[in-house]
């Protein structure tokens, strides 16, 4: 029904718009790792993977468009990224609630006490801020 792609940085702009379109604030930027998933009329989800540190990567902007919510879709999008995610280490801040989806791609809850600097710092200036996150992790099979 819908297909995986990687972005090319040239078409960037075009899940930016998608971004934009689903009121959601983030962007991705040149240097992301960015995956969509189509269908006939064009995006209906997209993720972007932002390179940190020792070669670990931020999974972040995982947006689904309102429209297809609650329909598996999100799924099929981590899902895609398995080949991704099995060569490359990668965090994110999910909120609090969807400990269990991303449980189902491979992530594992993590003490922030014992993540990279960079991520431990941005999670606590988060939760501070009143964000109900936790940090999960997917690690290299």
């Amino acid at each position: 029904m819908y297909q995986l792609e990687s972005v090319p940085e040239l078409q960037i702009p075009l899940v930016n718009k998608f971004y934009k379109q689903c009121r959601y604030s983030a962007k991705a930027v040149r240097g992301d790792v960015v995956y969509v998933l189509k269908g006939r009329e064009g995006i209906v989800a997209a993720v972007r993977l932002e390179p940190k540190a020792d070669g670990w990567y931020f999974l972040r902007a995982m947006c689904v468009a309102p429209e297809v919510r609650g329909q598996g879709v999100g799924s099929q999008l981590l899902l895609g990224l398995s080949d991704f995610l099995q060569q490359h280490p990668c965090y994110c801040y999910p909120f609090d609630h969807l400990q269990a989806f991303y449980q189902q791609a491979g992530f594992t809850w993590r003490d922030p006490e014992q993540a990279p600097a960079f991520m431990r710092d941005a999670f606590e200036r988060y939760t501070r801020q009143g964000r109900k996150i936790i940090l999960m992790a997917r690690l290299p099979s």
